[in-house]
Parts: C-alpha cells; structure tokens; sequence
C-alpha cells in the first residue's frame, strides 16, 4: 500500500515543481506523467469520492500541467443503486480535468449495488464496461 500526505498548500511546488512531502506520491506522480491513460477508480461515500482519492488529486499541483495531455476514465463502486446519486463524484472529477485543460473524461464504469467488497463481482454490465474500456486502450 502506499502512503500520501495531505498537501500543506504551501505552494513550494508552484515554482520547483516538486513537492516539498517526500512521501509515495512522488513516485506516483512520475509514473502518471509517463502514462498515455489514467484511471481513476474509487468508492463512493456519502455521494462523492473517497478522502484518498480527493488526497491524491490535492498533490497532483507539482505536474499537474503535464497530466493535460492523457485519456482519462473513471471507475465507480457504490452501495447505491441509482446512478444519479453519484453525480458529485462524477462532478469532482470532472472539476479536476476541467482545472488541468482536459475537456472530459473517455468514459465512465459506474458498479452499483455494490455494498460489499465481493458484491461488485456480480455486476456484469459494470465488468464488461471495464473490460471494454481496458480493451479498447
């Protein structure tokens, strides 16, 4: 597992481009500007996106003008089964993009009903959506 601090704001990254938190998100960073596509998968809480995932794209800002130029997807598990009520995840995401220059996403895989962490295996039209979509990169 790895480990990512929350961003201090101190805008050190602004001007060096690097973060002054010397933690796994380095490395991540690197390995995301490398990438021809990113995905961002993430369970749903109260609505919205995990504090992990809303944690990494806080430490994106040192090469955040260097992650403009990907395909990005977004991967979705929820316990609820209206897709609607993930609407501010989606609008979180999209507001990241938005912030970086990417006009929107290449597609999205909303796993609904997926309470548990085994129940997501019973949704076929979620994992085929995924299969697809990892097919078709």
């Amino acid at each position: 597992m790895r480990f990512i601090n929350y961003c201090k704001g101190c805008l050190g990254c602004v001007s060096s481009g690097e973060c002054v938190i010397h933690d796994d998100m380095s490395g991540i960073l690197e390995d995301m500007v490398d990438a021809d596509v990113i995905v961002f998968a993430s369970p749903i809480y109260f609505n919205t996106i995990s504090g992990q995932m809303k944690t990494m794209i806080d430490r994106l800002t040192p090469k955040a003008r260097q992650l403009n130029d990907k395909d990005y997807y977004f991967l979705f598990s929820a316990a609820s089964d209206n897709q609607k009520s993930l609407e501010p995840a989606v609008c979180e995401l999209r507001g990241f993009l938005n912030c970086i220059g990417v006009e929107s996403e290449k597609g999205i895989v909303f796993g609904l009903n997926a309470e548990s962490e085994c129940e997501i295996n019973h949704n076929e039209n979620a994992l085929n959506q995924a299969f697809e979509f990892g097919k078709n990169i």
